[in-house]
């Protein structure tokens, strides 16, 4: 099982869109096959030559195939749009069943199921135009074969029957290529509405996770990310800290300058605040006018000095709110590390106490145990 294994990455290769498409080929490819022996076969039943013809048609079919596979498996066709190159392989098989029904004689009739087959392949991958666009091509390639056989070869390939067949053709590839429309335009339809609904989750994963109104991680989603960081201090034991953050007086910009100015107070701490963080930290909303910052792997020292930076930062903010008004906000702190034998309600109930013990110092400080 190994051995098949291995042989199947080294045909197929090992990245999934790579595999998918080289296994369409093959399948392709092996269908070629099966073509040719039925071309011999067909050759011999009508008491015709294997002359250079059906010589040179058998290398070229097997060999254009064989490239087909090769400009894939290589990783060439990746500077196309289409890198299973689907129109070129069906453009291609189309050539050798026009070529293969020019020396088929008696059972040439079977170049026609061979032709609707081809044409299936890229029912589930082609757009409209091209679908069109091929069906075309077969019906004029094949009216030139069938006229030229009927010029050439009137006695095995009578005209009458050549119009025959040009006409079942005429009918089958129009309505072929009708179908292939259609499930292009279904696809795209599928398409469009799988883009909608990964948006409308994306939006819902925003709504459950952001706070709608300064972008930052909600009171939820911190909940969570601190549930995981006590989680892996278990496992793995490291320190980490938490920090409750408060926007001294922010009542009275409320009520002096309106709920619009206390919006944009929160939106400027936010996006100042998130600059002073490191990229590992936390800063979240926690409710009103109150964050919360999660330090993960962090002792008490830097700790310290990150939170030291996020006061010192705020403090310098200056924040437009209208008429050419500006305001300037400052941030009381608790600040305390996690002790391991604690829930992290205690550890957030200490937060608190470190919090109010700030304010009643006199706001603008960072108080620690």
């Amino acid at each position: 099982m190994s051995h098949l294994r291995r042989l199947g990455d080294l045909w197929l290769g090992s990245e999934p869109a790579q595999r998918l498409r080289l296994r369409q080929t093959s399948l392709a490819m092996a269908l070629m096959g099966i073509s040719a022996v039925m071309l011999y076969y067909a050759v011999d039943v009508s008491g015709r030559e294997f002359g250079p013809l059906l010589w040179a048609w058998t290398g070229y079919s097997l060999g254009g195939m064989a490239l087909i596979y090769a400009a894939i498996r290589s990783g060439w066709s990746r500077r196309f749009t289409d890198p299973s190159l689907t129109s070129v392989q069906i453009a291609f098989a189309i050539s050798c069943a026009a070529l293969g029904y020019a020396q088929a004689g008696l059972l040439r009739g079977g170049a026609f199921p061979v032709l609707t087959l081809i044409l299936m392949f890229g029912m589930f991958q082609l757009r409209a135009r091209s679908a069109y666009v091929l069906s075309f091509f077969a019906l004029a390639l094949f009216a030139i074969v069938m006229g030229t056989m009927a010029w050439l070869q009137p006695a095995a390939y009578p005209p009458e029957v050549e119009f025959g067949h040009f006409v079942m053709l005429a009918c089958m590839l129009p309505a072929v290529a009708v179908l292939t429309a259609r499930l292009s335009r279904i696809r795209r339809r599928l398409s469009e509405q799988r883009e909608e609904l990964a948006r409308a989750l994306a939006q819902l994963q925003a709504i459950a996770t952001r706070d709608e109104l300064t972008g930052l991680p909600n009171r939820r989603q911190v909940q969570a990310l601190m549930d995981q960081e006590l989680l892996r201090s278990l496992r793995h034991p490291h320190d980490f800290c938490i920090a409750l953050v408060d926007l001294d007086h922010f009542k009275r910009v409320n009520d002096e300058h309106g709920h619009a100015a206390g919006d944009a107070v929160l939106r400027a701490f936010a996006q100042g605040g998130q600059t002073a963080m490191r990229g590992t930290d936390v800063l979240a909303r926690w409710g009103g006018e109150e964050f919360l910052v999660l330090l993960p792997d962090t002792a008490m020292p830097p700790a310290v000095a990150g939170m030291e930076r996020l006061r010192q930062q705020t403090a310098a903010l200056r924040i437009d709110i209208g008429d050419d008004k500006q305001v300037a906000i400052t941030v009381s702190i608790g600040l305390t590390g996690h002790r391991r034998g604690d829930t992290l309600a205690q550890t957030l109930e200490r937060a608190d106490r470190l919090l109010y013990k700030a304010k009643a110092e006199g706001r603008n400080r960072t108080c620690i145990d």
